[in-house]
């Protein structure tokens, strides 16, 4: 199925991919969702105004293969909006983002799922990462230390901030309904990791100590260098002049996590109170971003 938007019968797994230009490791990548042992699930692809081959792989496997369904937008809506665009028409009880230059083994979304299915108290299932270069040779494989069981909302919120690197968990699988509840992506620097932050707060995250994910790491993408402001401008929002305010954002964006949250609230002052130390120990870059706002309104004066 393809179109501007798109209407889904239920399936217990949706996967949602969003791409833009992605032609190098597109078809690589339908491939390996596709290849997946768990039968019911429907692949859903929201291109972002790709102008290369992109359109024309995407209509060819939607065409052929029923599981997939293209929506393709007119204009660059940036990476938070397209990652929530292909989120939206999912019907399901389980849903998974996958990026269109990573891979996933064949089992990962059957061994997930099994997990959920008997596990009420878990939110999101993953398995262990290995990260690869554009050729796909074995870089490292990456340890993300986020099997996160506590029954406390707010410990298992402070153990995540500990110990999140790369965002590698975004790719396992989780409940639909309660990645409904959260924010989803901001249109600001590395809100992935405030959206994955919330939805510990909606229950466990639970590792399959099996690698089951492979990133891909190479010059194109998004994580490659995180620093460059210019790329993460345009990755995340191309609409914007200048990113300002981004680590304000996403500490505003914590304590708003926190007050929606369905937990006690004797939890919440918890969370409250780490967000007011974590607030503390980010000082120095809240500062800087007051400056750069300073400098940069007097530039437009001027």
């Amino acid at each position: 199925m393809q179109g501007d938007s798109v209407s889904l019968p239920y399936h217990k797994v949706c996967i949602g991919m969003p791409v833009y230009n992605g032609e190098k490791y597109l078809e690589e990548s339908i491939q390996s969702n596709l290849a997946q042992d768990f039968d019911d699930f429907a692949l859903i692809i929201s291109d972002n105004a790709s102008t290369d081959s992109t359109p024309e792989i995407c209509r060819q496997y939607a065409q052929q293969d029923a599981r997939v369904h293209y929506i393709k937008s007119d204009i660059n809506l940036g990476a938070s909006r397209n990652y929530a665009r292909c989120f939206e028409p999912a019907d399901c009880e389980y849903f998974r983002w996958a990026n269109a230059d990573d891979l996933a083994e064949p089992t990962l979304v059957s061994k997930c799922v099994e997990v959920l299915d008997k596990r009420k108290d878990c939110v999101l299932v993953y398995g262990k990462t290995n990260i690869i270069d554009g050729d796909g040779r074995l870089i490292e494989q990456y340890d993300d230390n986020l099997n996160l069981e506590s029954e406390s909302a707010a410990a298992r919120f402070i153990q995540f901030n500990q110990s999140v690197g790369l965002s590698n968990v975004l790719y396992g699988l989780m409940r639909h309904k309660e990645l409904a509840r959260t924010a989803l992506f901001g249109n600001y620097i590395a809100s992935d990791i405030n959206l994955i932050g919330e939805l510990t707060l909606y229950g466990k995250f639970v590792e399959i100590p099996e690698y089951l994910f492979s990133r891909r790491m190479h010059e194109q993408a998004s994580s490659w260098d995180r620093s460059n402001e210019q790329t993460q401008k345009d990755f995340w929002d191309p609409a914007r002049k200048r990113m300002l305010f981004q680590v304000w954002r996403s500490v505003y964006e914590y304590y708003k996590a926190v007050l929606r949250a369905p937990v006690s609230f004797s939890e919440k002052v918890s969370l409250a109170a780490y967000l007011g130390k974590y607030s503390y120990w980010h000082k120095n870059e809240l500062l800087i971003e007051l400056s750069d706002f300073v400098k940069y309104s007097l530039s437009r004066r001027s």
